[in-house]
């Protein structure tokens, strides 16, 4: 006969202490466990490396993510492949591993090194500019990166108007089209995540596309950081009481295309054809001024359908913060100072004041 169990003698797990420790078990894998782990990733990816001197590493092209770690790890440059496995692919960051040979200096920590890698002895720093046409940007890459055409990078970015991100790139000369493409406009995305968001836009009352339309043409239009939240605050209450825009610079755009194309709407030249020519043709003639397009908004109201430059983050930033103003005019001296006006007979006399 088997003896009760004695309770003083023995300790008898009851369904509710049960429940505390599978509890206690959850508790530790899913909030602990992955806090500490976070915590020891963070400290390990900004250790310095072991290595006391500084190694020289060569990357092969067309190298996997997992030989290269093995190579930097038998050079002494990283403390671990397996942590610059996880922060690479975690961080989306093969592709952007370049082939070179570098000098790691001694003690870098793994986040160094990854930065490092990414620009190869093959890269050139190349600035694009902000206000800058699609066509301009595919202008310089052309004249300077050795796979890029001027007539296939602008058909592949012609839809991307306005979220080439200006900005001064370190890129590798074998890169292709697409590659850069998505460069720019990645770089667009990120940079612009914090300023155009839903709060902003919404208390903008603007589309994340309108502010950027408006954007593109106030980048043409005014330089003065001062003066941009004004223009654009004009440029806003025109459109909102839908009176033509009468933006110089969008016709500006249209007109290009007349004189390169024959016709006020987009073609692809020939490189051969653009390398000197002049984007923003300066002196409007009143044929220009009629020329009919969507884009020309001396001839018609509303919005251009799309941007008509890649604004930087000043210009996104004065439409988002638009300042409100009695002034329905403005236009720039030669000196590039801006003089407003309410209404039309103060904005000729400035006219006639500033510009003849």
């Amino acid at each position: 006969m088997t003896e009760p169990l004695d309770p003083n003698k023995y300790h008898v797990l009851t369904p509710a202490g049960k429940k505390r420790i599978i509890f206690a078990g959850l508790f530790f894998v899913l909030i602990v466990l992955p806090f500490l782990l976070r915590a020891y990733y963070r400290v390990a990816i900004n250790r310095p490396s072991q290595s006391g001197k500084e190694v020289s590493v060569e990357i092969m092209k067309g190298e996997g993510v997992a030989d290269i770690a093995r190579n930097l790890v038998d050079k002494g440059a990283i403390n671990s492949d397996f942590l610059f496995n996880v922060y690479v692919y975690t961080g989306n960051l093969g592709t952007k591993i370049q082939a070179g040979t570098y000098k790691i200096p001694a003690g870098s920590n793994l986040k160094q090194v990854v930065e490092i890698i990414q620009h190869g002895t093959n890269d050139l720093q190349l600035t694009f500019l902000e206000g800058w046409r699609t066509e301009e940007f595919a202008r310089l890459a052309t004249n300077n990166l050795d796979n890029i055409d001027f007539e296939e990078f602008v058909s592949l970015a012609k839809d991307s108007e306005g979220f080439l991100f200006p900005d001064t790139y370190s890129i590798n000369k074998d890169i292709q089209e697409k590659e850069l493409l998505s460069i720019f406009t990645s770089t667009f995305t990120e940079k612009t995540k914090d300023i155009l968001t839903e709060d902003k836009l919404s208390k903008a009352g603007l589309t994340k596309e309108q502010v950027v339309i408006f954007a593109s043409m106030l980048e043409r239009e005014i330089h003065s950081e001062e003066d941009r939240p004004v223009v654009a605050g004009i440029i806003i209450k025109r459109w909102r009481e839908e009176m033509k825009l009468d933006v110089d610079a969008t016709t500006q755009y249209v007109a290009a295309w007349q004189d390169i194309c024959g016709a006020p709407e987009r073609c692809i030249p020939a490189f051969e054809e653009v390398v000197n020519f002049d984007w923003w043709p300066t002196i409007l003639t009143q044929d220009d001024l009629e020329l009919e397009s969507p884009y020309n908004t001396r001839k018609n109201l509303g919005l251009p359908p799309a941007p008509i430059s890649n604004p930087g983050l000043s210009a996104i930033e004065a439409v988002l913060n638009a300042q409100q103003s009695p002034y329905y005019f403005y236009l720039t001296d030669s000196e590039g100072v801006a003089h407003y006006a309410v209404t039309l007979d103060q904005h000729n006399f400035n006219t006639a004041k500033y510009l003849n």
